[in-house]
């Protein structure tokens, strides 16, 4: 039997005015903390407002975490204004068949996700909406950091940082990639940060970000029992100028794949054998703009 917890606040009108949380630390933040321990556990968190901040804990398996701050992009405001920014979300989950998302709107945000155990999967969304809010109106800021750590095999985590909600590329994952031009915005969006790490096999992540000075790292490493079939899927899309993708996997027949559209954009790539019979591990690079660097190192 599923259980649900729901766990909302907002900083909106009681009044006219109110509690609208328009200008930061006029009021005192919400902090909500959700705790189970079972199987088949629900767990959704919705906050309006700015400086919130939610932390789930979910053990066992086939649990699901939702925590929005913001909500999805261009969904939530006030007056016409989004307030929703600096933000801090945070989800552990141990077992199997779990799956965690956090959504989070405009700048400044922080997300967390760590799981533990075979079939996971995490997303995170971090995007900016049209938003006219005092000194910040018209320029959008980024400033996101959202970090993923998985332990386990057959896990996927992604992270999305201006791309309002990931997918877009394909070529089946970029091979040969050209064309896709302002269908992301290249700015204001921006200055966002990207981790993902995960140690096991049959693993896969994807950032995606829009914008400029952006900078997404991925990390993989085989886990036990690895063979020459484990391999671990790195991807990468960028839009933008002047922004960073760091890949380092470590094991058998390993994949990374980069997609770059701007100028200035740097990509490095580290692929390590696990043992001497480790082989076949793939890198591919495409930048599509001027003065990039991309830099690859293989070994076995």
């Amino acid at each position: 039997m599923k259980k649900v917890i729901l766990s909302i606040s907002a900083m909106l009108f009681i009044s006219a005015f109110g509690n609208a949380q328009i200008l930061p630390g006029t009021i005192a933040p919400n902090s909500s903390y959700v705790n189970q321990t079972g199987s088949s556990q629900d767990a959704f968190v919705h906050q309006i407002g700015t400086a919130q901040s939610s932390s789930v804990k979910q053990m066992d398996w086939d649990n699901a975490s939702q925590v929005y701050q913001g909500v999805n992009p261009a969904q939530m405001t006030v007056f016409g204004i989004n307030i929703s920014h600096d933000n801090l979300a945070e989800v552990v989950q141990d077992g199997e068949q779990n799956n965690a998302f956090i959504s989070q709107n405009n700048w400044r945000n922080k997300a967390y996700q760590t799981q533990t155990g075979d079939k996971n999967e995490a997303t995170i969304w971090q995007d900016e909406t049209n938003v006219s809010y005092g000194l910040f109106t018209g320029n959008l800021k980024g400033e996101d950091k959202g970090t993923q750590v998985q332990n386990g095999n057959h896990n996927k985590a992604t992270i999305d940082q201006g791309t309002s909600g990931n997918t877009l590329p394909t070529a089946a994952v970029f091979t040969g990639m050209a064309a896709l031009t302002t269908s992301v915005p290249a700015s204001p969006h921006g200055k966002n940060k990207a981790t993902q790490t995960q140690t096991g096999n049959y693993g896969e992540t994807y950032a995606s970000q829009g914008g400029l000075s952006n900078e997404s790292n991925q990390t993989q490493t085989s886990g036990a029992f690895a063979t020459a079939a484990s391999k671990n899927v790195s991807n990468h899309y960028q839009f933008g100028d002047n922004n960073l993708a760091n890949s380092t996997q470590t094991g058998y027949r390993n994949i990374e794949n980069v997609l770059q559209e701007g100028d200035g954009n740097k990509s490095y790539g580290t692929q390590t054998a696990a043992s001497f019979l480790s082989t076949g591990n793939v890198s591919v690079v495409l930048q599509q703009g001027n003065v990039n660097l991309s830099n690859v190192i293989q070994s076995n």
